[in-house]
């Protein structure tokens, strides 16, 4: 199974699945969006909103993806309920996603013209009430698309991932993962000790063991990680638990991996010792401390594959401003070293 496909099962989950592959099968996400919204009851407005996000999301894999999948899920927050619409397919990925969510031109690559518009993500932005986005150069991409029946009361971050292979390198041995439950939000990033296929397999046994363990606190995760990851090369990682109603992060990091806080206030940074989970023999090093956040702080975790200069530290106007996926590709483009792997989470 190749990573791509990995990664679509890691999107989507087990819900069922409409595979878009004309416009026909547009029309049949937009009806089940449809069936789904009567069903639950919302109102004409909500439901409207999420056929328009599901078209848009269906459209933009017509245009630019090799293949894709959609599912249309039933979600509740706080007694509110609402629909999130799924969009991940296995296209070559927003080459930048701040021009798409502008409307701007020469956005996504695609294997026939090497790049075209990418029209409506804009719209699926301001149409949602959240949007998470994972963007995995030469890999795929993946939209979450969310819309309750009406407001609910408390914020939750948005995320935005964005990754890219060492230039060398069709695969990125970097991985991701965030995982929403109740009134928390888990982050992890791994990267895998080297570049190519084994790295990549060591940063994706990394992220299963996360998922497996996401009810321990970050240090304990990593703990079983060190365990799960004794057959492969091995990873560095960070793992973060928001608790988003009491605006606190706990933070774990074992290695070279990177987990900064920015916002209106000082920023707050994070970064393990030297060791590297799953070497044979010692006990691992890991970091573990527990920070307040403001409203707003975006939370950034990120890969070696950025420099130690990497900083924002003062740019409100981005952090504040920009969609996380904005602040992860800004990231990349600046501060990645041109000889490895690159990957950023941002939770803001």
């Amino acid at each position: 199974m190749s990573a791509g496909t990995r990664l679509m099962d890691r999107w989507l989950g087990e819900s069922s699945r409409i595979r878009v592959v004309d416009e026909a099968s547009v029309a049949l996400v937009r009806e089940e969006v449809r069936r789904q919204g009567r069903a639950l009851g919302l109102p004409n407005a909500t439901t409207g909103a999420a056929v328009n996000v599901a078209s848009e999301l269906g459209y933009n894999q017509l245009a630019h993806a090799r293949s894709g999948e959609m599912t249309i899920r039933r979600i509740e927050r706080e007694r509110v309920v609402g629909l999130e619409v799924v969009a991940a397919d296995r296209g070559p990925g927003m080459a930048s996603p701040i021009k798409a969510l502008k409307g701007g031109a020469r956005t996504f690559e695609t294997a026939r013209t090497g790049a075209s518009l990418g029209v409506g993500l804009q719209a699926v932005l301001e149409l949602s009430d959240e949007t998470d986005f994972d963007v995995r150069m030469g890999e795929g991409t993946c939209v979450w698309a969310r819309k309750f029946a009406t407001s609910v009361p408390h914020r939750r971050a948005q995320i935005g991932v964005y990754g890219r292979p060492c230039p060398e390198e069709t695969m990125s041995g970097d991985d991701a993962l965030f995982l929403r439950r109740e009134d928390e939000l888990l982050l992890a990033i791994a990267d895998g000790l080297g570049h190519g296929t084994p790295a990549r397999e060591a940063s994706e046994t990394a992220m299963e063991a996360v998922a497996s363990s996401s009810d321990d606190s970050p240090d304990r995760m990593l703990m079983r990680c060190h365990e799960a990851l004794g057959q492969t090369r091995g990873a560095v990682m960070s793992v973060v638990c928001i608790h988003e109603r009491h605006r606190v992060a706990a933070v774990g990091c074992a290695g070279n991996t990177s987990v900064h806080v920015y916002g209106t206030g000082a920023a707050r940074r994070f970064s393990g010792a030297s060791f590297v989970l799953g070497a044979p023999g010692r006990a691992p090093k890991i970091l573990y401390e527990e920070h307040p956040l403001a409203p707003h702080d975006a939370v950034v975790l990120f890969t070696d594959g950025l420099t130690t200069k990497t900083d924002l530290q003062g740019e409100l106007d981005l952090v504040l401003r920009e969609h996380p996926i904005g602040i992860a590709e800004e990231l990349v483009r600046r501060f990645a070293r041109p000889n490895d792997d690159a990957l950023v989470l941002v939770a803001r």
